[in-house]
């Protein structure tokens, strides 16, 4: 976790470099140069476990993590300058997806999006991101309609470094 942990921040500060210079960031840069590298040196998903743009019936889920060769969590990425709104309550980290959490339009464009996704392909666990937030949630569940389920949301990189044993755990 330590490794991981200064890996992310390495991750902070290159993206905000890369931002200055480059001023609009497009979706495959926050790809390239902070979801693989989120998944791959933070979360230590390993590189063959990853596959990228996965057909399904409702199109293409961005990311496919495996193991064992069974899709356990499809991610959907957004680009950079897409923002999450976030309800700012002094630190609520957990939300209802029938609730708050989707009443932004980014937000809820890109959990239904992920949602279909997993529901196509019958993967459990779901991820939404725009790079900074990150937003996880079980979109297939056999105990209660999905939308009555809870998404655990990171709001910004800096949260999970800040919040670090939190989102390894």
């Amino acid at each position: 976790p330590d490794v991981a942990l200064e890996a992310l921040r390495e991750i902070i500060a290159d993206f905000a470099a890369f931002c200055v210079a480059r001023g609009s960031v497009s979706e495959a840069d926050t790809r390239a140069k902070v979801v693989d590298r989120v998944l791959r040196e933070v979360c230590l998903w390993p590189e063959g476990d990853i596959v990228r743009e996965e057909h399904v019936d409702r199109g293409y889920i961005d990311y496919c993590l495996q193991m064992n060769g069974r899709t356990l969590v499809a991610v959907e990425a957004k680009r950079e300058g897409l923002p999450f709104s976030m309800p700012l309550n002094g630190g609520q980290r957990s939300y209802s997806l029938d609730g708050v959490l989707l009443t932004d339009r980014n937000v809820r464009e890109a959990v239904q999006q992920v949602h279909g996704y997993c529901d196509d392909a019958g993967i459990r666990f779901a991820i939404a991101t725009n790079g900074y937030a990150w937003i996880a949630f079980r979109a297939i569940r056999d105990d209660m309609p999905w939308r009555k389920g809870r998404a655990r949301v990171f709001p910004s990189l800096e949260f999970i470094r800040d919040n670090f044993t939190e989102f390894w755990n």
